[in-house]
C-alpha cells in the first residue's frame, strides 16, 4: 500500500508520502511518484492504494490530469477535487478499483480577500474497522468530502489554535497501509513526548519548529522511522519506505483570523 500524510499548521501545509510500490503479486515493484504539486491552485495531493487508471500508471496519469486542469480558468480547489473524483469514477477499471484508492488534496483558497486551508478527501473505501484499523467496504463508487475547513476547523477552532506560536499544534490526516498508518500515530505521539521534554529545558536551547521547512523535518523523521520498521520486518514487500516525498505550501499572508462560522 502506502503511507500518506497531510500536515496543516500555522506555517502552511505539508504533503508527504513514501515512495515504494508493491505489485499485484505482493512483491516490491520499485518506486513511484505519490506526491503531486498543483501549482495553479496553491495546492498539492497524495495518493495511496491503486497505482493505475485505465492501465496508465498513476504518476503519468495524475500529472497529465493536473496539467489539463490548468486550462480551466478561475478553477477552485473544490471544482478540481470533484473533477478528479469524476475522472477516477469513469476512467479507473473495476480491477483497479478493487485495490482501493485514497487521495488527499489540500491547499489554500481565497474568499473575500482572505485565504483559508481546505482538505479534500477522495476515496472508494467507505468504512474503517474501529477495532483493527483495517479499511472495509471497498467498492466501485468514489465519494468526496472536505474535512478541514467545514468540519475539523470550526469544531476545534483550529485557526485560533494555530495563531499561538508557543504551541506545537497541527492538524494531521493520515491514510495508508494499516500497520504503517497506526504506527505513524504511535511514533508521533511518543516522539512528541520526547521533544516536548527536551524543548521544556530552556538551558538546552532546543525549541519547536518555527517554519514550514523545520516542520517538514519532523514529518520526514516520523516517516523514516516507519520506513525502517518495514526494512526490519518479515513482510514479503517493503510496503512503506523508499524515501519520503514532500510538497510544501506556505501559509499566505492574508490568512483568516478565525475558524469557519465563528463570530
Amino acid at each position: 500500500m502506502t503511507l500518506i500524510i497531510t500536515h496543516i499548521n500555522r506555517y502552511g501545509i505539508i504533503h508527504a508520502s513514501d515512495s515504494n510500490l508493491t505489485g499485484s503479486d505482493g512483491k516490491d515493484a520499485g518506486k513511484g511518484q505519490k506526491t503531486f504539486p498543483i501549482p495553479h491552485l496553491k495546492a498539492g495531493l497524495t495518493v495511496a492504494g491503486s497505482y493505475g487508471v485505465g492501465r496508465v500508471s498513476m504518476d503519468k496519469w495524475m500529472n497529465d490530469f493536473i496539467q489539463n486542469q490548468q486550462k480551466n480558468q478561475n478553477q477552485s480547489l473544490e471544482n478540481f477535487s470533484n473533477n478528479l473524483k469524476d475522472e477516477l469514477q469513469t476512467k479507473m477499471l473495476p480491477e483497479e478499483k478493487q485495490s482501493g484508492s485514497l487521495i488527499h488534496i489540500a491547499g489554500y483558497v481565497e474568499k473575500d480577500n482572505k485565504s483559508h486551508p481546505e482538505f479534500w478527501f477522495i476515496r472508494n473505501i467507505h468504512e474503517l474497522n474501529t477495532k483493527t484499523g483495517d479499511y472495509e467496504k471497498i467498492d466501485e463508487t468514489f465519494e468526496i468530502s472536505e474535512d478541514f475547513w467545514n468540519r475539523d476547523c470550526p469544531k476545534d477552532k483550529l485557526m485560533e489554535v494555530f495563531k499561538d506560536a508557543n504551541t506545537f499544534s497541527r492538524q494531521l490526516y493520515i491514510n495508508g497501509f494499516t500497520p504503517g498508518r497506526i504506527g505513524y500515530n504511535v511514533v508521533s505521539k511518543k516522539l512528541d513526548e520526547f521533544f516536548f521534554g527536551i524543548w521544556n529545558v530552556p538551558d538546552w536551547k532546543f525549541r519547536q519548529p518555527k517554519s514550514l521547512e523545520e516542520s517538514e523535518r519532523l514529518v520526514k523523521l516520523y516517516m523514516q522511522v516507519i520506513g525502517d520498521l518495514f526494512v526490519l520486518s518479515d513482510y514479503d514487500a517493503k510496503y512503506i519506505g523508499g524515501g519520503t516525498q514532500t510538497h510544501l505550501i506556505p501559509q499566505p499572508s492574508n490568512i483568516v483570523d478565525k475558524s469557519k462560522d465563528q463570530k
